[in-house]
């Protein structure tokens, strides 16, 4: 297994303040008692039923992708044992990234070996199926059945980005609007087909910023060995922790240093011996994208 992606995203951090008065009362007044019971529950409450089913909630309504050197990546529901999807590459996936929507929109995103970031949409549950990008005979077959209206759903590649090396790394962002993956060559962001309105449309899948790689001695021979280590950070968790610090400067002036109200997401990659942290504007321009404003990154530590 070379990675793993849950959606939707795990919830953000217990409130710091809960904690830290909790953790104050303990302190104070000692533990709270266990209720003596033949059953051993806590307070007289009974113990769950440990080897019952889990009950299918929206809280729990999540999604675990693997990926392998096989070639294959594999979606499965944590509730439902039939709701599984497994594709074949026909090469080693080093990466893959569920879209936070997956319950709906069916939707990854991996990447490997053959360095093509490949979006898929769609696919038979229950049943292993092969990658339109693979090309041959299957694919070349499948696409005629479907043509002509025989063919099942198996699911749509479409290849967003590639001819760049070894993909080693992808995550989306907590917004979703993002996602960044990292090849040979560097790191990219682009942005996602996510919270579009109608007329930005054109905007889904379009590439904001591009990062070169550290040009220091064994990067030529070690770049598609070496993995990078993508993380979006959770910044109002951040936040939450500044607050308790009656010091910090984020407690007191809550203003982002660009002197407005934009919502910016922070990213940071390790790669090597280099790490970054990278600001995401969601409502400016890149230096691509000819004035439209999808979306821009900066570099602010390295």
């Amino acid at each position: 297994m070379t990675s793993i992606s849950v959606s939707p995203f795990p919830p953000p951090l217990p409130n710091f303040k809960t904690n830290a008065f909790a953790e104050q009362t303990i302190e104070e007044h000692g533990p709270l008692s266990r209720a003596s019971t033949s059953t051993g529950s806590i307070r007289g409450q009974p113990r769950p039923n440990q080897h019952g089913s889990i009950p299918a909630t929206h809280s729990n309504s999540i999604y675990i992708a693997s990926a392998s050197i096989d070639g294959n990546v594999c979606v499965s529901s944590l509730v439902d044992a039939k709701d599984i999807l497994k594709r074949n590459f026909g090469r080693p996936v080093q990466a893959v990234a569920l879209s936070p929507d997956y319950k709906s929109d069916r939707t990854f995103i991996s990447g490997g070996r053959a360095g093509e970031l490949v979006l898929t949409t769609g696919g038979r549950v229950g049943v292993s199926s092969n990658a339109t990008t693979m090309g041959g005979a299957t694919a070349a077959a499948s696409n005629w059945l479907g043509s002509m209206g025989l063919g099942t759903n198996s699911g749509k590649d479409t290849v967003l980005h590639s001819g760049e090396g070894t993909i080693s790394t992808i995550r989306w962002s907590l917004s979703g609007k993002y996602v960044v993956w990292v090849n040979e060559e560097g790191i990219k962001i682009m942005r996602s087909n996510l919270h579009l309105e109608s007329s930005e449309s054109e905007f889904a899948w379009k590439r904001i910023s591009h990062i070169d790689r550290p040009n220091g001695p064994g990067w030529e021979e070690m770049a598609s060995v070496w993995k990078a280590r993508a993380e979006w950070i959770d910044q109002s968790a951040l936040d939450d922790a500044d607050n308790l610090d009656p010091s910090s400067e984020t407690a007191h002036h809550k203003t982002p240093s660009n002197g407005t109200d934009e919502k910016t997401e922070k990213l940071v990659v390790g790669w090597g011996g280099t790490v970054w942290v990278i600001d995401v504007y969601p409502n400016r321009a890149s230096k691509s994208s000819k004035g439209e404003r999808y979306g821009s990154a900066e570099v602010t530590t390295m």
